[in-house]
């Protein structure tokens, strides 16, 4: 992901609310100094946005394992940690983690 495709992406998202290049320019420089990634960036940025409006932010664990630069095996792993540690503290993982089925298709 490259800077100019976060700020596509966010403005073609989430440009109704307001957003403008300039503040997504703040965020990005902001995670850069902090050493994030452009995907973690962009995942962080849309996660904030969707708080803000109130919209369900969805990713992929593919998503999360690029914007952590971790293998997807990896990532399911930290998943599968992290859903038995929500279980252990009384919450239901199913608030922060939805399995879904995928269908691929090859031509």
């Amino acid at each position: 992901m490259t800077r100019e495709i976060i700020i596509q992406n966010i403005m073609t998202n989430y440009g109704k609310y307001g957003i403008t290049p300039d503040m997504i320019n703040e965020v990005i420089d902001a995670g850069l100094e902090g050493g994030m990634s452009y995907d973690l960036i962009y995942l962080d940025t849309c996660r904030r946005i969707s708080e803000i409006t109130g919209e369900e932010f969805l990713c992929s664990s593919s998503d999360m394992a690029r914007a952590m630069g971790v293998s997807e095996d990896e990532m399911t792993r930290m998943i599968e940690e992290a859903r038995e540690e929500l279980i252990e503290a009384g919450e239901d993982p199913d608030e922060y983690f939805k399995e879904v089925q995928s269908t691929r298709f090859m031509m």
